[in-house]
This record gives structure tokens, sequence and C-alpha cells, in this order.
């Protein structure tokens, strides 16, 4: 009777599961709402149909699913981007890192070589960062925010992502859609607009309350340099398993220069155990001597140089990376010049946007910066920026943000203690130190909002889209 009943239960939790989801009138993607027509319902019943027939597979797809989505939806997020379109990937690629298309596209968001590169992502003889799924997202949130740059309009954005911008301003009218709030979903709305419909209407149950049956994914940012031998002994995990998960490394050594995590599939027992809280007598014991890091700062940036191998010039290297210390006649154009590099590129590497003005005495990059400084901590000083302590050090900003446990910039107070080489750890908090250059001591803030502890894919909360404006005029996608 125990059996019968359990095999009731596991019956009616697999049709909850898999229950085709009902088929609004209206749904929202970004700043529009959308209205289906009979026609554009019975498309988008189509493709639910076809991603609910077979069970099996569609669990499959579930379970990826909620392994990977809160990392999408998180770099979305940081990139601006609207949450809905972290269903696109599934689309794009079932959520499989290494998938080829019959165009020769590859990785979680199938991008060709020539389209990675535009978007900044690396493809070399070490790494395909198409595989890396928080890198490759940040690439299609570039590439995504680049066509609504122009189009204005998120639904033609998305077509643009499949078809170019090209064939979007060829073949559509495009202009009249500029900013519009209400469109229609009819028998003339691309096919793929209508399959991600479909997706997102599956699969947007699926997220937020449920977790992978067996993993939980850890983005290890410190190891530079390791074998995949030596971090698998490292978390005691099964070196095919963080093989398998780490398929944009071509190589078993992870490169010095990647700007890429490690990504280490974790059980949800390792995974609670790393996550758990340290005792209070243990922290007492681990007490940081944040004074001694008091005039470090002035140490950094560390200038140097070497001669090229190849042409015998002397090459300055700022913190370890090519780069150029910025004179009074110095430019955007000069720096590039000098770096051999296009404008655009020195802009990306130093973190800068083109109204820039080039400050004398100051340090920029020829080469991408590292993801840790060479010193441990940083004690903020009145007038810094995130910027300019990023370049001081020769850290990518976004990983100092990161190291400081926070996703975006916050008002810096003098005084803060900054961690420039690891994450401070959720129990030690933020820190501050007064110095002899400050002339009071530096009040410290109420707390700011934190990026969390590592969070296991079960407690990302799943965003809410706010329905757009119901003031403008409605039109139809094509």
């Amino acid at each position: 009777m125990k059996r019968i009943l359990v095999v009731f239960c596991l019956v009616c939790s697999l049709q909850t599961l898999h229950a085709t989801p009902r088929i609004p009138s209206s749904m929202s993607l970004a700043d529009i709402q959308l209205r289906l027509t009979a026609t554009g319902k019975k498309r988008v019943q189509e493709r639910i149909d076809a991603l609910t027939a077979s069970p099996k597979f569609l669990q499959l797809l579930v379970d990826r699913t909620n392994l990977f989505l809160p990392i999408v939806t998180r770099v979305l997020q940081e990139e601006n981007i609207p949450s809905d379109f972290r269903y696109l990937v599934i689309q794009e690629s079932n959520l499989i890192a290494d998938a080829v298309s019959t165009s020769n596209a590859v990785g979680f968001w199938q991008f060709k070589s020539f389209t990675a590169a535009e978007v900044g992502l690396q493809i070399n003889s070490h790494v395909d960062e198409r595989m890396h799924i928080i890198t490759a997202t940040r690439g299609a949130a570039r590439y995504l925010k680049s066509h609504n740059k122009r189009l204005d309009n998120w639904l033609y954005s998305m077509l643009a992502y499949e078809q170019g911008r090209g064939y979007v301003e060829r073949n559509t009218d495009y202009k009249q859609y500029k900013g519009v709030k209400k469109m229609r979903i009819d028998g003339k709305t691309p096919r793929y607009i209508i399959h991600f419909l479909g997706t997102k209407l599956v699969f947007e149950d699926q997220i937020g309350d449920r977790r992978h049956p067996e993993l939980c994914l850890h983005e290890y940012e410190e190891a530079h340099g390791k074998t995949l031998k030596e971090i698998a002994q490292e978390f005691g995990v099964d070196k095919k398993q963080l093989r398998a998960h780490n398929k944009w490394l071509k190589r078993h050594r992870v490169p010095h220069d990647t700007n890429c995590a490690t990504i280490i599939p974790l059980t949800h027992e390792q995974y609670a155990k790393r996550q758990a809280p340290v005792p209070q007598h243990v922290i007492g014991h681990r007490k940081l001597d944040y004074a001694q890091y008091k005039g470090r700062a002035a140490e950094f940036p560390v200038i140097t140089t070497k001669q090229d191998k190849k042409t015998g010039q002397l090459v300055t290297l700022i913190n370890g990376t090519p780069g150029k210390v910025a004179h009074t006649a110095d430019s955007l154009d000069t720096l590039a010049q000098a770096g051999g590099l296009s404008v655009r590129r020195l802009l990306a590497i130093n973190e800068l946007d083109p109204a820039h003005e080039v400050v004398p005495g100051q340090v920029y990059y020829f080469k991408t910066k590292r993801s840790k400084a060479g010193t441990h901590f940083h004690i903020v000083q009145p007038g810094e920026t995130w910027w300019s302590i990023a370049q001081q050090y020769g850290i990518r900003k976004r990983k100092l943000l990161r190291k400081n446990r926070l996703r975006q910039e916050v008002a810096l107070q003098s005084g803060r203690v900054l961690w420039l080489r690891f994450i401070r750890p959720p129990y030690i908090p933020v820190a501050y130190e007064y110095t002899t250059t400050m002339k009071t001591v530096p009040e410290v803030p109420a707390p700011e909002q934190e990026e969390p502890a590592d969070v296991p894919a079960s407690s990302v909360p799943n965003e809410e889209i706010v329905p757009a404006s119901t003031d403008a005029e409605e039109s139809t996608v094509i």
C-alpha cells in the first residue's frame, strides 16, 4: 500500500512539473506589454507542445535551468538587461556549454567567432569564453544593449540578436516601433520571438523555488595558474565533473590572464559546509591588523620595465601589465597608438567611457587588468574613487567591487578598508582606519546593501516584471 502511495505521489509531482502552462491573452516582455491574438496564441502553443513533448528531456532541461539560471539572472541584472532575457539562453543552447549550431555558432549564447570578438570574448589556444556561463552572458548583454541603443525596442533587439541589426533595419518598419509600450503577437510575428515566448511560459514557473537535485555552482576566483587536478583536490570534487563544467578551458591549467572564474560543481552538502558561519571564538583569533597597510598604498602602482624579446625595445609594466603613465600632451588617441590598440579597446581595458579626459600622471593599461592586486588591503583616502583605486592596483573594477561584496558602486567613505586580493568573508564586517592624512576621524556610514555569500540556486529570488504602461498605442511585431 505504501509503495502504491509513493508511486502515486511521484506521478502527481511529475504531472505538476510538466503541466502545460496556460497561454495568457497578454504578457510582458521587458517594458512592452504584448497582446496575443488567437493565431499568436496557437503558434506559442505549438512551441510549448514541442518543449513538453518528452517529459524526460524537459526534466533534464529544468534541472539544468535551475543550476545555471541564477548566475545568468545575476549577470543580466548587473548589466541592466531585463531579466526576461534569461530565458533566451535556454532557447539558444539548452544551456549546453559546448553546443555548436549548423552555422558554427558556439556556446551558451551561440556566438560566432567574429561576433564574440566584437563583444569582447576571448578565443585563443587556452580559452573559449563563449563556453563560460558568466563571461558569455556578459557578452550577450553587451550585444543586446548595442541593438537596443539603436532600435529602442527590446523585442526587435531580440530579433536582431538572431538575425543581426542589419536584417531588422532592412526587413522591418522598426523606426515606427521605437519606444512603443504595447505590441501585438500574431501570425506575422517572427518565429524566433514566438519560440521565446513559449520558452518563457514553460520555464518561468520552474526557477527560483527549486534547485538542481545534486549540485550547486561555486564561482572560484583564485584558480589562476592552478591545474584542474589541483583544483579538484582542493575542493574534493571529481576531476571529470570539474572538467565538464569548465569546457571554456582548452588546457588543463587556468591561465594567469583570464577574466573567468572557475566553476566548481559542489554537492549541496559541500556547498552548505563552505557557507557555514565561522564561530565567534574563531573570529576573535583571526582579527586583521589593517593598520599595517596604512602606508602601503604609496608603493602602488608598481612601475617596471622589461625588454621585449622580439623587438628588443623596453616595455613599461604597471603592476605587471603593459601600460603607460600619461603625459600632459597625451590623449586617448596617443595612448591607444602607444599601446597598438584601437581607442575602443583602450576604453574597454581601462573601464572608461568615450568622454573621458586623459589625466596627466594617471596610469593607463594596454592589456586586461588582473583579477586581484599585489597587496591585501587599501585604506580609502579623500577624493579617491572605485575606478582610481582599481587603476592604482591594476585590478578590474568589477573584481574590486566583488571582493568587497558589492555588485554596484557605493559612495566611498574616507578610511574604509577595501579588500584587494580575496573576497571579504561575510562574517568580517566593513572596517575603517583613521590615517594621519585625514583631518577628522571618518564617520562610519549606515550598513550598505552587500552581495550575499554565494547563494545556492534555490535561494535566488525570482525577479518580477512590472507591467508596462498601457498609455501607448498598440503596435504589431513585423
